[in-house]
């Protein structure tokens, strides 16, 4: 680590100084160790829609707590809907999940080649998944599993059986007794110690009325742009600019992940979450973090359709600290990696 002293003080006190860097260095120490000795704490997915009793259950806990719009969800976490209850969940990776009422699954992740597959391990209830096309996903339910790379399908795991019913794309729906193909407009049905039953084609009024409880309205999507002039630093701020395809007016709710993720519409008061005025279909607004490493931002409203985007803030290489003494003098320390 290089140190360049600059400023009005001429001559400074040895002891005091490299007390204080041998300080800052501990502190820095003790920190690094803190996060290396903890778990991955990047979310992979925010609770968007929050409609009734909806609980989670932090892993690790035994304890079901009241979830809200806005809450992050992270790897081993169990979510739970009561009667009549509804939820709208985003992941980061861009996956659409609706869930039912009365529907209880836990979020997984699992192996696949070259990385990591998001997983619903469903113990029962309903849920309508929507991947982008290129997306790697699966449900599994006591009955089966089913994957899909890009599609919009539902599948209802009830007592001792599960079906699965396809809107867009096809699903391979599968188990240890056998695997299917299921395609647009069919559905299936797998009862326990059974394979999947051949497809078969829906009525167009059974197929319409399949989505109907998530009562759904038209959303408008917004686009998101970054912008940094000496890239996406720790400390530095980061411009967002949102766009929709219509002339939008009204409020956007801002949330990040961590505690030192900040946003601010201003650059100058950093807060951990923020409503937004859009006007004309257009908002710009910054983001900051203090530390490096991912940060994890939501954008939302009643009008708009859930954005959630993840930022890797990487380490500056210098760090600049002044220091103003009692006596009026000045100390200026630049820290070079």
């Amino acid at each position: 680590m290089k140190i360049f002293v600059s400023g009005k003080l001429k001559t400074v006190n040895c002891f005091k100084l490299l007390t204080f860097v041998a300080l800052a260095l501990s502190i820095v120490s003790q920190t690094a160790a803190l996060r290396a000795a903890g778990p991955d704490a990047s979310p992979l997915a925010v609770i968007s829609r929050a409609q009734g009793k909806v609980i989670i259950m932090i892993r690790g806990s035994e304890k079901w707590t009241k979830a809200k719009t806005g809450d992050f969800l992270f790897e081993g976490d169990r979510v739970k809907t009561g009667k009549k209850a509804r939820a709208v969940i985003n992941f980061i990776s861009g996956i659409d999940i609706d869930v039912n009422e009365e529907t209880e699954f836990t979020i997984k992740l699992s192996e696949r080649q070259g990385g990591k597959r998001e997983e619903m391990d469903m113990i029962l209830g309903e849920i309508l998944s929507k991947v982008r096309p290129g997306g790697d996903y699966r449900v599994r339910t006591p009955q089966a599993v089913t994957a899909v790379r890009g599609t919009k399908f539902g599948v209802r795991a009830k007592k001792g059986f599960t079906e699965v019913y396809v809107l867009e794309g096809a699903v391979d729906v599968s188990n240890s007794y056998g695997k299917i193909i299921c395609n647009p407009g069919e559905k299936t049905t797998i009862g326990a110690g059974e394979p999947p039953a051949a497809p078969e084609k829906m009525k167009e009024d059974t197929l319409s009325d399949e989505s109907s409880w998530t009562g759904k309205e038209t959303e408008l999507t917004l686009e998101l742009e970054l912008k940094s002039e000496k890239g996406f630093i720790a400390g530095l701020p980061v411009e967002v600019s949102l766009r929709t395809g219509a002339a939008y007016n009204g409020k956007i709710e801002v949330k990040t992940s961590a505690e030192d993720f900040k946003v601010s519409k201003d650059g100058e008061k950093w807060l951990g979450a923020g409503r937004f005025k859009m006007q004309g279909g257009v908002l710009t607004f910054y983001c900051m973090k203090k530390n490096s490493g991912a940060g994890v931002m939501t954008i939302d409203n009643d009008d708009i359709k859930t954005l959630i985007t993840a930022v890797n803030f990487d380490e500056a290489k210098e760090k600049k600290l002044n220091l103003k003494l009692d006596d009026g003098r000045e100390l200026n320390l630049k820290f070079e990696k």
